[in-house]
């Protein structure tokens, strides 16, 4: 099956409906409807994303059932609710930056104090990317905006060797992501490793100030290396995002199961 005007690609039919679901809710967001909007029909749903029209009435179905949306007999479906609240929305199956996906949602990005400076590697940073301790490294620092409000603070780093804190400075666009320039300017990152855990955030320690929080808070950490073609690390990063800026879900397939008798 092709992929939609929307950039729906093919899945599993038992889980099609809900990726069409996060779809439609994207579609909602993207194109600001208000409560009492009528939602494009179901024909041009099926053409716009690709999908069938029986996948198509059942992501509906699912909004209906979270009460976002209300079919009305001989009128059409109407947005009852709007989706809470605006967030990233990231795949763990691929490796894409957070710019691609705000412009898949219609977000805008943007940046908050942003430091761009030439440091050396200490023992976290020399263990990521496989370099010895002291090797210059460029780093980038700042608050990443979403639609003008705080979502993450953002930490990357990048060995010199593969690209300057000079070119970075003189390249870096605040609305995009370290990752773009470097793909831009040729570097060839083909895959990462993220760990992802849970951290509690004083509104004392660094990035609580830098997210100028007034009490504790809980937030996602997600841990990055991004490799090369040949396996080298090529970047680190540690972005820290607020509860409820960042979507991850991730599309399994049945791999095996125990047969019962």
């Amino acid at each position: 099956m092709a992929a939609g005007r929307y950039g729906l690609t093919t899945l599993s039919k038992s889980l099609l409906y809900v990726e069409v679901e996060r779809q439609i809710e994207d579609l909602l967001v993207r194109k600001r409807y208000r409560v009492g909007d009528r939602i494009p029909p179901e024909a041009e749903l099926v053409e716009s994303l690709g999908v069938s029209r029986a996948t198509v009435r059942a992501g509906l179905g699912r909004l209906v059932e979270r009460g976002l949306l209300e079919r009305r007999q001989g009128s059409g479906t109407f947005l009852v609710r709007p989706p809470e609240g605006v967030r990233l929305r990231n795949g763990l199956e691929r490796l894409e930056s957070y710019t691609v996906q705000a412009e898949r949602l219609g977000l805008e990005l943007g940046s908050r104090g942003l430091k761009v400076e030439r440091v050396v590697a200490g023992s976290e940073e020399a263990s990521a990317l496989e370099v010895p301790e002291g090797t210059p490294l460029a780093r980038v620092e700042r608050v990443l905006l979403v639609d003008g409000e705080p979502a993450a603070w953002m930490l990357d780093v990048v060995p010199e060797e593969i690209m300057s804190a000079e070119d970075v400075r003189e390249g870096f666009d605040p609305n995009a992501m370290l990752l773009d320039l470097l793909v831009s300017r040729g570097v060839p990152i083909t895959y990462s490793k993220l760990l992802i855990d849970a951290e509690l955030i004083s509104p004392n320690d660094q990035t609580g100030k830098a997210l100028e929080l007034s009490s504790a808070s809980a937030a996602l950490s997600l841990v990055e290396t991004m490799y090369l073609e040949n396996g080298r690390p090529a970047q680190w990063s540690r972005n820290i995002f607020l509860p409820g800026r960042l979507d991850l879900h991730v599309v399994r397939e049945l791999y095996e199961v125990r047969r019962l008798s």
